[in-house]
Order: structure tokens, then C-alpha cells, then sequence
């Protein structure tokens, strides 16, 4: 692995990237700060969630979690490394 540094401001440049992730169309949302991970936001409708009545109650959004980093924090995670980039 190359030694360059990968810090949270350089990972911060990513928010509003479109990638796909497991074969959704997904934008990067946030980043996480520890550990180390890209949150990304499906692009699809959101679905109505609803109370423990079975009442409506409000629009929620799947997020998924993507490591930057292996448990060792040596490498690059898998999971990032397998994120298409679509922009």
C-alpha cells in the first residue's frame, strides 16, 4: 500500500460523490471520524416508516457503512475498494 495519508479533510472532499455500492447508485452523506468510514445514502425513494401501532409516521432513509480502513489499519478496506465512482 502506497504511504500516502489519508486524512479526514482529504475524505471530507468526497461527501456528494455518486458511487455504487453492492450494485445500488448511492451518494456519499458523511463521514465517519472513528473508526475511519464513508456513509452512504441509496439513491432511491424514501420509505414511510411506521410506529409500533402500525400508524404512519415518517420517511426514513437506509444508510450504509463503508470502513476506509482493514481491522489492521494497514490497508485499504475491501468494501471501499470495491465502490465504483460514477461522477
Amino acid at each position: 500500500m502506497s504511504r500516502d495519508i489519508i486524512t479526514l479533510p482529504h475524505l471530507r472532499t468526497l461527501i456528494g460523490l455518486k458511487v455504487r455500492h453492492q450494485g445500488a447508485v448511492c451518494v456519499v452523506v458523511e463521514v465517519l471520524e472513528s473508526p475511519c468510514a464513508l456513509v452512504l445514502e441509496p439513491q432511491v425513494p424514501a420509505a414511510m416508516m411506521v410506529d409500533m401501532h402500525g400508524r404512519p409516521w415518517e420517511y426514513g432513509q437506509e444508510h450504509r457503512v463503508v470502513p476506509v480502513l482493514n481491522e489492521d489499519r494497514t490497508e485499504l478496506h475491501e468494501a471501499l475498494l470495491d465502490l465504483e465512482i460514477l461522477d
